[in-house]
């Protein structure tokens, strides 16, 4: 009970400095202002977490690898993915088309060399894996047999475990291939980014079907693995597509209390394209 507690306090810390650092998104035109301002929230976070997880004992094995596995590495991809947008910024060249795009290219390239650098582990966590847990989500708990990362040794052995950094990095590699393509999108449009970005999608159904929507997704693990928690979707789903889905724990709950069918705009949608393959039958 005392972890269920801890963890919930946790979550509820990763919410706040993720509304943080969207609020700068939006009122920072500058990337290199924004991403400077953004790593001084995100480092006061996690070292506030660091503080608490050295001093907490955990109930079980299964919560401790639930935290080094799902919840710490979402505060740490932050932090790679904002540092990494202000190297990215800094040195990319100041003009041309060409050679902007090229550099571009060239760091997504070097991301995939990361990927496939660590292969194994990429295709066991985005595969939802659990069988070595034990070792890759556990203090103190790595196999000398097993492939170690380099900085082994420059552990904070209270605060860190054999591959929850590899997942935040994972997180965070995703998040900047996603930003380093709307940049190119950007020179062909000739658009900032965030307009790229702002313009892309608008939903205009109901939210109480975009909510059901997500939630089926979620639930069925269609996102990073399954590693964003619910509330995490739905902020991205808010900035994607400019939707206030604030009230999602009431409208789901509005959903569950639903009599006859309570997926009803997922059953639509099932019909609609079933009707649709049967109209198009030849």
């Amino acid at each position: 009970m005392v972890t269920n507690s801890f963890l919930r306090r946790v979550e509820k810390d990763y919410q706040r400095m993720e509304h943080s650092l969207r609020e700068m998104e939006k009122q920072q035109e500058d990337w290199l202002i924004m991403a400077e301002q953004c790593l001084i929230v995100i480092d006061e976070y996690v070292r506030r977490l660091r503080s608490q997880v050295t001093r907490h004992q955990f109930d079980s094995m299964a919560d401790e690898v639930y935290f080094f596995r799902t919840i710490k590495p979402k505060f740490i991809a932050k932090y790679l993915y904002y540092n990494q947008i202000l190297e990215i910024e800094s040195a990319r060249p100041r003009s041309g088309k060409k050679a902007i795009r090229k550099f571009y290219e060239n760091r997504m390239a070097a991301l995939n060399d990361h990927h496939l650098a660590y292969v194994e582990f990429y295709n066991y966590f985005k595969r939802g894996a659990t069988y070595l847990d034990q070792k890759y989500f556990v203090r103190n708990a790595y196999d000398l047999k097993m492939r170690l990362p380099d900085h082994l040794y420059s552990f904070d052995e209270g605060f860190t475990t054999f591959y929850d950094h590899q997942v935040a990095t994972i997180i965070s590699n995703d998040d900047l291939i996603n930003f380093l393509m709307l940049g190119i999108r950007s020179l062909e449009t000739g658009q900032e980014r965030k307009e790229v970005f702002k313009n892309r999608l608008k939903w205009t159904a109901s939210k109480v079907a975009l909510i059901e929507l997500i939630y089926a997704l979620h639930h069925y693990r269609c996102f990073n693995a399954g590693t964003l928690d619910l509330t995490g979707t739905i902020q991205v789903f808010e900035d994607l597509m400019e939707v206030d889905l604030q009230n999602f724990h009431k409208v789901l709950t509005e959903i569950k209390a639903r009599k006859g069918n309570r997926t009803k705009f997922l059953y639509q949608l099932q019909q609609n394209l079933e009707q649709l393959f049967l109209d198009t039958d030849i």
